[in-house]
């Protein structure tokens, strides 16, 4: 007959966050954040940009930490926007030099933390350039920040006389199409009724991903909110990628075969690659949450056993009556469990990717088991 496990709840969540951060630290994709640099003057719609693409929460009007006085910027799971005001010409001269400074602190930075990308806006309706947008395009150009002019509010290209205001534009600041594009971030109606949508935004991501660097082209599919098969994809790949290294190391603990009842050897395993998955999707687990999560996986795994969180910080292992536990965990089936596990929660953290913390909150033994069967049913599951 099986005995009763005691297992100490700190202890196990003690090796498990060691273990995540560990894995964490060596992911490349996870070691990439994402500095977007909005720059426009007041009116040109900078919020309603970065909120399509980034999500609606990001930059609230008002808010944001200051950086200089015309300088603030928005931070959110590893992406920074900083957004500039100023640019109008009765104030850009008092801020020039202050955005300057700015510009070369950044370039002077490890590159995980340099401005990656920089999108100058400059609204169409008003179908003029201001000095201040040439003069900060040029500090820009100075500092190599990859930027792409982006004229918002976009209804009407062409004038009365037939001129674009795009080609304006490309003229005045020399540029090639891959750094300028037209966007309307909001649905418009005119005034015959006729509704105009948004527009131009998949170009812009786009032409942003054409001008990052490797890593920061992941970042930016995981943080954009605008194509959200674009970012369940990359979620997926990463979360995937970081399942292999964790299955290796299940694979080391299951090489000298040990009673299945001694779940605290793979648990911190388990768990920390649940709080790796959590991050690449953008979500930070508390450790309450993660103990929580550690209860459903010893619940559903724990063959032949009741599990109860005891008083004291305790995990109880009860062998259900009647019940013998035999056999071993192998090599072969500690790597299989946890790859199980792993894709397991990718599947409900993708399925669930447009309410994650919801997902989380909801998580328990009956939902893991219906994924569970899912990925085994579905061996190619990626």
């Amino acid at each position: 007959m099986a005995q009763e496990v005691d297992l100490n709840l700190a202890d196990l969540m003690s090796k498990a966050l060691h273990l995540a951060k560990e894995h964490i630290h060596s992911d490349t994709s996870l070691s990439d954040s994402l500095n977007v640099l909005v720059a426009g003057g007041t009116g040109t719609g900078k919020s309603t940009l970065i909120n399509v693409v980034f999500g609606a929460e990001v930059a609230h009007t008002g808010q944001g930490a200051p950086i200089t006085q015309q300088i603030k910027s928005y931070s959110q799971g590893g992406l920074i926007i900083y957004d500039t005001k100023g640019l109008e010409l009765k104030d850009f001269e008092a801020t020039k030099q202050e955005i300057a400074n700015f510009l070369e602190g950044m370039h002077q930075k490890e590159a995980k933390d340099q401005i990656h990308i920089a999108w100058l806006c400059i609204q169409e309706p008003a179908r003029r350039i201001q000095e201040g947008e040439v003069e900060l395009y040029g500090l820009l150009k100075a500092h190599q920040v990859p930027t792409i002019v982006t004229i918002t509010k976009a209804q009407q290209d062409k004038d009365d006389k037939g001129e674009k205001f795009s080609s304006v534009l490309q003229a005045c600041f020399k540029l090639e199409e891959a750094h300028l594009q037209r966007v309307r971030a909001l649905e418009v109606e005119d005034d015959e009724g006729e509704i105009k949508p948004i527009m131009g935004i998949d170009k812009l991501m786009e032409k942003t991903q054409a001008l990052l660097a490797e890593g920061q082209k992941a970042a930016f599919k995981r943080k954009q909110k605008y194509d959200l098969k674009l970012r369940r994809q990359q979620c997926k790949e990463d979360a995937h990628k970081a399942i292999v290294g964790y299955t290796t190391g299940a694979a080391t603990i299951g090489a000298t075969p040990i009673p299945f009842s001694d779940f605290a050897l793979l648990a911190p395993t388990q768990i920390a690659m649940i709080v790796h998955i959590s991050k690449i999707y953008g979500l930070e687990l508390s450790q309450s949450m993660a103990e929580q999560l550690l209860a459903v996986f010893a619940g559903v795994l724990g063959v032949g056993y009741a599990v109860r969180a005891a008083v004291g910080g305790v995990l109880k292992f009860i062998p259900v009556a009647g019940s013998v536990l035999g056999g071993m965990i192998s090599a072969t089936a500690a790597a299989g469990t946890t790859a199980l596990v792993g894709k397991a929660f990718v599947a409900y953290l993708d399925a669930n990717i447009e309410d994650l913390e919801g997902a989380i909150k909801d998580f328990n033994a009956k939902v893991f088991q219906k994924y569970l069967d899912m990925v085994k049913a579905i061996k190619s599951y990626v």
